[in-house]
């Protein structure tokens, strides 16, 4: 029997429920000082410590990482990078979200999301007499990712599974691989195009309705057993892969 070891994080648990229903696995959580156990293979989250000597594989979710074992990625703008660590097959898998519990209506106020031009944004916004939030709670239904080159694709997923109609700028990235523009949100050119389309999407119910609907549609389909098949996956050749998106 394969022994597998998942390291210890925000995501160990859902990734060793979907090792534990393929056969013939032996999986536990295991911690960076368990180096006296034998694992024929290590899963990890972007950089969780490891114990050493094994066979480590990763899932990435964002750019930063300074690890190398860039073995499986969580959307296609990784991939290169993943390419540039070494990695000669990468393979991308959309990044898992769990579904709120309950189908809230669509609500109209506004959270922006940390980058270099929140504040200037949320001026703006203000400005034009929008109300924008401090934090995440059930008075938000819009999300702006004012991120000028790439943001992170977490916090995008999870917004859009609770039906939360996410705004970013077409130079993101992370947005343009989760996002189809007027489809499952809005990814529009500069700032001031933010501002008209957050102004559109708060005045306009069914418009929110109708994004946040395909939002959740669209992330609905990724799940960690995905994710594991391709970290599990033994010889690998020839191009990286791309697992088939939700669109």
């Amino acid at each position: 029997t394969m022994r597998i070891g998942i390291a210890s994080g925000t995501h160990c648990s859902q990734i060793l429920a979907a090792v534990l229903r393929r056969t013939q696995l032996d999986a536990e959580i295991i911690s960076a000082e368990d180096s006296h156990r034998e694992y024929d293979i290590v899963l990890a989250v972007n950089d969780e410590p490891v114990p050493p000597g094994n066979d480590v594989r990763r899932y990435i979710t964002h750019r930063t990482p300074g690890v190398f074992e860039w073995t499986v990625v969580a959307a296609r703008h990784l991939l290169p990078i993943a390419v540039e660590r070494g990695v000669a097959t990468p393979i991308a898998v959309p990044m898992p979200v769990e579904p709120p519990n309950s189908d809230p209506p669509p609500r109209s106020g506004v959270l922006v999301l940390q980058s270099e031009s929140q504040h200037q944004v949320t001026a703006k916004l203000r400005s034009a007499g929008i109300e924008v939030f401090l934090q995440d709670d059930c008075q938000v239904g819009i999300i702006v990712d004012a991120a000028a080159s790439t943001s992170r694709v977490e916090p995008l997923r999870q917004a859009m599974a609770k039906e939360k109609v996410v705004t970013a700028l077409s130079t993101n990235a992370a947005a343009t691989d989760t996002i189809r523009h007027d489809t499952n949100g809005y990814l529009v050119n500069d700032l001031d195009e933010i501002v008209s389309s957050v102004q559109q999407i708060v005045e306009d119910e069914s418009e929110r309705s109708r994004l946040g609907f395909e939002a959740r549609k669209s992330v609905a389909s990724a799940n960690w057993s995905r994710v594991v098949r391709a970290l599990l996956l033994e010889g690998r050749a020839g191009m990286p892969q791309l697992e088939t998106f939700s669109h």
